[in-house]
């Protein structure tokens, strides 16, 4: 058989359509999943996004494999895949085991995963920021968390952290169409918001292509447009951004009141605000109508401002929301511990009365045997004695329950507290969230895989026209046997 272009090619494979009735995959609601399963399609997305031949591609959200293996052909010299969802270790996995090494399987959540560490781990080169870059990133990314991953890329940019180690990294991602509308709106237009400034003012966002909701499955109610998003050799602005979170915090504000005039909305900014605007901002405009450069304009004279709203940073870090779990995790502890030793404290002082009390008893006791001389009153005033003795054994017992359930309290945020740290060191090693060891089990026990398949049933997806000297059951038994 001759082979077309060894290097890009793949061995003869089910197609997707195939791979999702073979291991029962339907897509999930509550992940916002839509599946991509045309190959005419996805080689289109990789052609319109420039190719990736001889690059080093982060694939987010990979799914069963399709946008995977137009990359593959495509010329990529190595895709990185990161899926969260285990349902499609199989199916990736029998992807990777064909792709000859240029392919490697990351189970685990994009949110939680450290980029530069994974580029570092595949060998991706690193460019300088003036020149185009071996390194890209595109993914079909979720609806409902699309956002969140755009803006934690677009954060790496200005520290050059993350993706950005290794020079101008381009995103290819797909949004619905009204969120690319709105990432790559200009100035003056109804689209125009707070996410067109941050994203432009690093970045050149374009459009370069359109899926209708019908290509995918289940067809969602809007369309799809990828967006191509290549940072800037030097962002927009006369003068650098001073300070990142605030910059986000002033472009939130004004946009908050988007209708009204600029020298009503930037009251939200604190007393006395409108002389944020100077001279060279017209206070009559609209937030929508301002310039990306007057936007820097603004934050950055905010900084020096006297009445400055104070801010709480960590809602503008890409790991905020983690960041204030531990403060609360760690305040929460202090807190608790804090009960103990008081709670410790006062059974001591319990415990003290209560000595000092039967003290007092064994001394009382001992003067009443000097003084009496008849048995009788002797005995009835001693069980006068050890009667009181007993109410102030009642009144003076030592209570642990509020003491157990402060250590259980405890205990349970110190567990806690070891979780975070184990998945913080995960992260730092890049390890995967998801036990692959325990993937591979339930993948080679699964029902799916114990199922016998007709071969001939089975629909190949190959563009070779002379396969005639393929071994087709070969190659399906050695990932269907399993």
């Amino acid at each position: 058989m001759t082979i077309k272009n060894l290097t890009t090619s793949l061995p003869p494979m089910p197609k997707i359509q195939e791979i999702i009735r073979i291991f029962g995959l339907s897509a999930k609601q509550q992940l916002s999943q839509n599946f991509l399963i045309d190959k005419n399609i996805t080689d289109k997305i990789c052609k319109r996004s420039g190719g990736f031949n001889d690059c080093t591609v982060i694939e987010v959200g990979a799914g069963p494999g399709g946008l995977t293996r137009s990359l593959l052909t495509s010329g990529a010299k190595k895709v990185i895949a990161v899926e969260m969802d285990p349902r499609f270790y199989p199916a990736l996995k029998m992807l990777e085991e064909s792709s000859e090494g240029r392919m490697s399987l990351i189970m685990a959540n994009m949110m939680d995963v450290d980029e530069a560490k994974l580029l570092r781990d595949a060998g991706a080169e690193i460019t300088d920021w003036k020149d185009k870059s071996k390194v890209k990133i595109i993914g079909n990314l979720p609806f409902n968390v699309g956002t969140h991953l755009m803006l934690k890329w677009i954060r790496q940019i200005a520290p050059r952290q993350g993706l950005y180690e290794f020079g101008r990294v381009p995103m290819y991602l797909m949004f619905q169409k009204e969120l690319s509308d709105r990432i790559c709106a200009q100035v003056g237009t109804e689209e125009y918001s707070r996410l067109s400034v941050m994203v432009q003012q690093v970045c050149q966002p374009s459009t370069v292509y359109t899926i209708p909701g019908s290509a995918f499955v289940p067809p969602p109610k809007v369309d799809a447009s990828v967006v191509a998003i290549e940072p800037r050799i030097k962002p927009l602005g006369d003068e650098p951004i001073k300070d990142h979170h605030y910059f986000e915090f002033v472009c939130r504000e004004l946009f908050s009141q988007r209708r009204k005039k600029l020298s009503n909305t930037i009251k939200t900014l604190g007393k006395d605000a409108e002389s944020l605007l100077g001279d060279d901002i017209d206070p009559n405009i609209r937030p929508q109508n301002l310039q990306i450069e007057q936007f820097v304009k603004i934050a950055n004279r905010y900084i020096e401002f006297p009445n400055k709203i104070s801010i709480d940073h960590l809602e503008f870090e890409n790991d905020g929301k983690t960041k204030r779990k531990e403060e609360k995790l760690k305040e929460r502890v202090e807190k608790i511990n804090y009960k103990i030793e008081r709670t410790k404290k006062r059974q001591e002082s319990i415990q003290e009365k209560s000595k000092q009390r039967k003290e007092q008893r064994e001394k009382e006791k001992q003067e009443k045997k000097e003084k009496q001389e008849q048995e009788n009153n002797q005995t009835q005033s001693f069980s006068i004695l050890d009667l009181e003795d007993e109410i102030d054994n009642e009144k003076y017992e030592i209570d642990n329950s509020l003491l157990d359930s402060y250590k259980n309290q405890l205990k349970e945020a110190l567990d806690k507290k070891e979780r975070i740290d184990l998945l913080k060191q995960k992260k730092l090693e890049n390890k995967d969230i998801i036990d692959q060891d325990e993937l591979k089990n339930q993948y080679h026990n699964s029902e799916n895989n114990k199922k016998s398949y007709n071969i001939d049933d089975i629909d190949i997806d190959d563009d070779d026209d002379n396969n005639e000297n393929i071994d087709y059951d070969q190659f399906l038994n050695e990932h269907f046997k399993k």
